[in-house]
């Protein structure tokens, strides 16, 4: 029995499975989005000044506006409905910033800690 020579394409192997990996990819961005969002929500809840609640709240924006080009492997749908949300509760936040009210501000950030749970127990 001849034995025929297996020819291997490399380029569109890897091709394929950098396509197959691009999923997994996305899900551990958002991961580590989300992650840093918590850790940056956590901050500024403990702030005591309005400059260090600001830096938080940049953060929590700039993750939320990377997370919202990321696709979601489960329900996308649901998935931007929450991030939208999320981006909209922090114009609220921006608004007590910009008032100078810290404690609006942290009011407006426990708002999307509900919200944050409700879209968890949405999609998960």
């Amino acid at each position: 029995m001849a034995k025929l020579p297996i020819r291997l394409d490399f380029p569109k192997l890897l091709c394929v499975s950098l396509l197959a990996a691009a999923p997994l990819a996305h899900a551990g961005e958002i991961k580590i989005l989300m992650k840093d969002m918590k850790q940056a929500m956590q901050g500024a809840m403990v702030s005591t000044t309005m400059p260090e609640l600001s830096g938080y709240v940049t953060r929590l924006e700039d993750d939320a506006q990377r997370a919202s080009h990321l696709p979601y492997r489960g329900d996308q749908p649901t998935y931007d409905e929450g991030i939208q949300a999320l981006r909209e509760e922090l114009t609220e936040v921006d608004r007590a910033i910009q008032a100078n009210d810290l404690n609006a501000a942290k009011q407006a950030l426990r708002r999307i800690n509900g919200t944050r749970k409700h879209y968890h127990d949405l999609l998960s």
